[in-house]
């Protein structure tokens, strides 16, 4: 506020300007040099008044970068007080708010913050913007009211190796596994070498660049011997340059269980042979004879149809299914095949087969007894029954004769 006065014995003008506060802020950091994820960094802001009045209720407000958090959650701040807002979900964003209801003129304000680095932190430039206000600071005077300090956070270089493939197969699988080799940093990597033990390898070495985020994907092939172990290990290692030829790596190792499936199916008839429409009881023995549990497993019999379903069946496990019924066709003897189905640990189907004979006689007849084909021997046995029975009639006619006489000559 500008006054002016006059006299008329002293006609000099006199300006009087109105005392006000003008408030002047910087923020600086502790760190000499790129900072590391997960390291700490001390935030240092100092307000002064430039002015020539007192301030009043003067808050330094300070957005912290993303993906930073406050390692205390009551920063200080000199003859005042501070309090953080803010989330750790995502990537962190907080605010301090501190404040302190009065400056003089020529004092100044120190407020600390002490920060973390996230992991998840972005590399590169780190900017920390610090604002600071007064209720009674002209807006002619504001213009120095914000500070802002850069730092950097290290672009870090990391590579990852993983694999993907089968971790169950048979004797004669032929297993086709992944390797993937990311470059999960922050700096383009080169000069990139794979070994692995255990199988042949499509590609490697990868000159690059192997740009951030990128991946390398190489292809891994073997023939499961019969002299494989039960437990197989395919092991690898990945090594790699960095812009600055430091050499990082990493390792992984695939494990592949080799099994041995079988199935053993029997059947058993209540009887061996029958008439049409007797009816004939069928009992199933299933058997796991493999080393490893056997899912989905099917019995099917070319006459019943399906017999039965069993989920699962483990390696040496029993079961027993019992089906029927009625005879029937013509008298022949009948091969009928009945064949079990499943699924073994890798995918592969399993199964076991078995055939069995049922004679079918012929229909009995209406006396309840079974007719028989007429055959040599029955003529000759007919032939025997008649001449006994005309021997018969002869020895009778004579002994007729013989009395018939008798009478006569009486």
């Amino acid at each position: 506020t500008a006054v002016a006065s006059a006299s008329v014995d002293c006609p000099t003008a006199t300006l009087v300007l109105a005392a006000t506060p003008d408030l002047v802020v910087d923020v600086t950091s502790d760190a000499t040099g790129p900072i590391q994820k997960g390291h700490a960094v001390r935030y240092s802001m100092t307000v002064a008044n430039a002015g020539s009045a007192v301030a009043h209720h003067v808050v330094v407000t300070d957005r912290l970068p993303s993906g930073v958090e406050p390692i205390n959650l009551l920063p200080k701040m000199d003859g005042g007080s501070c309090s953080a807002v803010g989330s750790t979900e995502g990537r962190a964003a907080f605010t301090i708010i501190c404040v302190r209801s009065a400056l003089d003129p020529g004092a100044s304000a120190v407020v600390t913050i002490d920060i973390r680095v996230g992991a998840n932190r972005s590399c590169g430039p780190m900017l920390n913007h610090v604002t600071v206000s007064a209720n009674d600071e002209p807006g002619a005077a504001r213009a120095n009211d914000s500070a802002t300090h850069v730092d950097r956070v290290l672009c870090a270089p990391s590579i990852q190796l993983s694999s993907q493939g089968p971790h169950v197969a048979r004797v004669g699988d032929h297993v086709r596994s992944v390797y993937a080799v990311t470059n999960d940093g922050e700096v383009p990597l080169h000069a990139l070498s794979l070994r692995a033990s255990g199988c042949v390898l499509s590609y490697r070495r990868h000159a690059g660049p192997l740009r951030p985020g990128h991946v390398w994907s190489v292809l891994c092939e073997r023939t499961i011997g019969a002299k494989s172990s039960d437990r197989l290990a395919i092991a690898a290692q990945v090594t790699a340059r960095t812009p600055d030829g430091t050499l990082i790596h990493d390792a992984t190792a695939a494990g592949i269980r080799v099994i041995h499936p079988g199935l053993f199916v029997a059947v058993r008839t209540s009887m061996t042979s029958a008439h049409p429409g007797d009816v004939v009881t069928y009992t199933f023995v299933l058997r796991n004879t493999g080393d490893s549990v056997i899912r989905g497993i099917s019995i099917v019999h070319d006459r019943l149809g399906l017999v039965g379903h069993i989920g699962a069946l483990r390696a040496g496990g029993t079961v027993r299914l019992t089906s029927g019924g009625a005879l029937s066709g013509v008298p022949e003897t009948l091969l009928e095949t009945t064949t079990a189905t499943g699924t073994d640990l890798s995918g592969s189907p399993v199964s076991g087969r078995t055939t069995t004979s049922l004679t079918v006689l012929a229909t009995r007849s209406g006396s309840g007894h079974a007719g028989t084909a007429f055959t040599g021997s029955d003529v000759g046995g007919a032939g025997a029954a008649a001449i006994a029975l005309l021997a018969i009639g002869i020895v009778a006619l004579q002994v007729g004769s013989r009395g018939r006489n008798r009478r006569l000559t009486r």
